[in-house]
């Protein structure tokens, strides 16, 4: 790779590239830029610390770059990698574009972002405690109760609450960015609900995999262990022994939908949905099949608002009627505590250097941005006059919506903001626009800087310590010239590298990557580096999770925590799978012409098609064909990735990627294919939990029971099969009522038996959601 050389002119005016598709190495431009190179210091050189990088990119040809990329976006397309854009009616899921050259923090520097951020976060934990409690720091003046009270996030029923453990942050975000000399300065907190965190460690999963040489002979600091740190960090945040801890989700069609299954497999919690809890009594419960179970921390991934609609807002249904009593009695930790987003509102932001010196006696460590205060008669009249220089946000804006950044924007676009700036000034904020540090990136045109910051994720223990893993997400935006790295605005990741430079020898900047040797003196090194990962590769095969109770010494005797909505979704997953595999034959009969006149006006009379019995063979199996594969086969093909999408809490990963998969061919269009890999899919279901396979097992043969039924088949067979998965249900469940019943049918043989089957099943169906 061609070194870099520095730059004077800003980022957007020097990203004409070098045309690289008739280079063989990748190439990265040579233009000066006045922004900080991640990669090579002002002269050129690599920087100690990436050196390995560099080397790598200098003997790594651009096609071999293009081709890492392409088999990284596969993978996060196998696993369901995605996100959701609101604003996208056409496109609402999206895979997350990713980068495969990685981006390298020294640990010498990294120790001084941690320190920084353990100080950051510490004081803005005492800022919440305070605020809903003596207000010291209001009444002394330094930070105006005007602006606490005005935030959208400040909740006064939190006034006087005495939590257990008293931290109101425990999983935070602080966004970083670097300035034009190097230095890491606060772009903002994240408090309420940070995501991204799963970004961050499937990203580290890949360059193990597509960098396997690279990372293993470089000493990166290891960050795989960070769900076990989420869960110690969650349980310290009450004094009961051994908590039940859930994860609160709003649902599927939340963009970091993915990352709550995530964490609640890694963690071996219950992923629960608003409906799966009822307080009884001041204290929450989920309803599982086996009956009512306490939950003592939830770890929620719903705003505010929606969290009680007895204390919110009434419409929600996210939400559980009753939650914030049950808060209030002391007898639930809410994780992240409600309120606690009155402290990362941006007009809040410029106080917090104040904030650590008056609750920690400290000169803050981390910079913030100079920041104007739109409400500020004199600052918002400068932000007026300096709007195209300028970078202007909502209070309570995120993901990078509302933003208007002066240097890229149009006249028409900088009048109509300043038109909302004249409306409601309190709600803005303004900044000088800072040109972000870069990293070379992959694009089309071979390899150019893109702007990046780094989002590293703080966890708040209840006894005030803060644990911080060596790294965190790097966002970086994909778009030439673009400062607006989120990812629904079109940004990327990248892996974040923390590079322990203890033992970097002098000699490290001329190695190069086939001479690349491991380090045999640094123990400490040896000990943080995911050197050995084909275990964690392969737990699938030796340890397969599901979420258990608390409160067993021994793991083995914990039974299996299965929601009331998790077996529904289990048996409706069942009974599409066996949907599709009877369509898909039904297809194959009408194309092999097999089927006879008969046959075809008895399927189309008892199965509900829209074709006309009375025409010709030709005519009717032309007509069951169109309906079969432009609309019953694709409706059930997304009814599979639905059911899958809500049991993913339960379901192995290995599993949910096969599905992915039925997903991933139906969507080519070929549903013959997607037949075919409900095989394999079949398969893994069989080799899941007892419990869940059961649930899966049994609407598969209510389906066969079913449609025997409507087509006037001999049922003794299935209804022995259905009777045997009914029996294997857990015991004292409403399910097993069932049995009498198929056993009435089983000697009856009447319809009328069968439809009080049927009536009895839907109503136990419908009490899970």
């Amino acid at each position: 790779m061609t070194k870099q050389a520095p730059q004077n002119q800003t980022q957007s005016q020097s990203q004409s590239q070098t045309k690289s598709g008739t280079k063989d190495k990748a190439k990265a431009p040579a233009e000066k830029r006045s922004c900080f190179d991640e990669l090579q210091d002002a002269k050129g050189n690599y920087r100690p610390a990436a050196q390995a990088v560099g080397d790598w990119l200098d003997n790594t040809s651009m096609d071999a770059i293009n081709h890492l990329n392409e088999q990284a976006e596969n993978i996060f397309y196998r696993k369901g990698v995605t996100f959701t854009v609101y604003s996208d009616a056409k496109n609402i899921e999206r895979m997350i574009p990713f980068d495969i050259v990685p981006r390298i923090i020294a640990a010498s520097e990294w120790q001084k972002i941690e320190k920084g951020c353990q100080q950051r976060i510490t004081a803005l934990n005492a800022f919440l405690h305070d605020i809903y409690h003596e207000q010291a720091i209001m009444k002394s003046g330094i930070v105006p109760a005007s602006y606490v009270y005005a935030s959208g996030c400040y909740e006064p029923w939190m006034m006087g609450i005495k939590l257990d453990k008293p931290i109101y942050s425990h999983i935070s975000g602080i966004d970083l960015i670097r300035d034009e000399d190097g230095r890491f300065c606060v772009l903002e907190d994240n408090l309420r609900t940070p995501s991204g965190v799963s970004y961050m460690l499937e990203s580290r999963t890949i360059s193990e995999t597509l960098l396997s040489d690279l990372f293993a002979h470089t000493p990166v600091l290891g960050i795989s262990d960070y769900p076990k740190r989420l869960k110690k960090c969650l349980a310290s945040s009450t004094s009961k022994y051994d908590p039940q801890i859930v994860i609160l989700t709003p649902g599927r069609f939340n963009s970091a939908y993915y990352e709550h299954a995530f964490l609640a497999h890694e963690m071996n919690v219950p992923l629960v949905h608003g409906y799966d809890l009822v307080v009884e009594d001041s204290k929450v419960y989920m309803q599982s099949i086996r009956g009512k179970v306490q939950v003592d921390i939830i770890y929620r991934r719903i705003d505010d608002p929606y969290l009680d609609p007895l204390a919110f807002q009434s419409h929600s249904i996210l939400g559980v009627s009753g939650l914030m009593s049950a808060y209030r009695a002391g007898n639930v930790v809410i994780v992240n505590a409600p309120g606690t987003g009155v402290a990362d509102d941006k007009s809040l932001y410029a106080f917090v250097p104040d904030m650590i010196k008056f609750y920690l006696g400290e000169e803050p460590l981390l910079p913030n941005i100079e920041t104007y205060q739109c409400r500020k008669p004199e600052q918002l009249s400068y932000v007026l006059d300096n709007l195209d220089k300028l970078v202007v946000k909502e209070t309570q804006g995120s993901g990078g919506y509302g933003m208007l950044i002066g240097p890229t924007s149009t006249k028409q676009e900088i009048s109509d903001y300043r038109k909302r700036l004249l409306e409601n000034p309190a709600g803005f904020i303004a900044q000088p626009t800072i040109s972000l540090s870069t990293n070379p990136t992959a694009v089309s045109d071979g390899i150019a800087p893109r702007h990046i910051d780094l989002r590293p994720f703080i966890l708040s223990h209840g006894d005030g310590s803060v644990d911080i893993v060596p790294g965190g997400l790097t966002r970086v935006a994909m778009v030439e010239g673009s400062l607006v790295v989120n990812s629904s605005q079109g940004g990327g990741i990248k892996d974040t590298w923390v590079v322990d430079d203890s033992n970097l020898d002098s000699n490290l900047k001329a190695r190069q990557t086939d001479h690349l040797e491991t380090s045999s003196t640094d123990s400490k090194s040896t000990e943080n580096r995911n050197t050995d990962t084909s275990a964690a590769n392969h737990a699938s095969y030796y340890n397969r999770v599901q979420p258990t109770e608390a409160g067993f010494e021994d793991l083995d005797d914990a039974p299996m925590i299965l929601l009331l909505s998790t077996g529904s979704y289990l048996i409706w997953l069942g009974r599409y799978s066996e949907r599709l595999f009877y369509y898909d034959g039904l297809m194959k009969q009408l194309i092999n012409g097999t089927i006879k006149k008969s046959q075809a006006q008895h399927l189309i009379n008892n199965l509900g098609f829209a074709a006309d019995p009375s025409e010709a063979l030709k005519v009717m199996k032309a007509q069951m064909l169109y309906e079969l594969e432009q609309k019953v086969i694709p409706s059930i093909v997304q009814s599979i990735e639905t059911n899958v999408q809500e049991a993913k809490g339960v379901i192995g990963k290995d599993t949910a990627e096969l599905y992915n998969l039925i997903k991933r061919l139906s969507n080519a269009g070929t549903y013959r294919a997607a037949a075919l890999q409900l095989y394999a899919c079949n398969a893994a279901m069989q080799q899941e939990h007892p419990t869940v396979t059961c649930f899966w097992q049994l609407g598969r043969y209510f389906e066969q029971l079913e449609r025997a039924v409507l087509l006037d088949e001999d049922t003794s067979e299935i209804s022995l099969q259905f009777k045997y998965w009914i029996n294997q249900l857990p015991e004292n469940t409403r399910w097993r009522e069932l049995t009498r019943l198929t056993n009435q049918m089983i000697k009856s043989k009447q319809f009328s038996d069968f439809k009080l089957i049927s009536r009895e099943f839907n109503i136990i169906l419908q009490q899970g959601v």
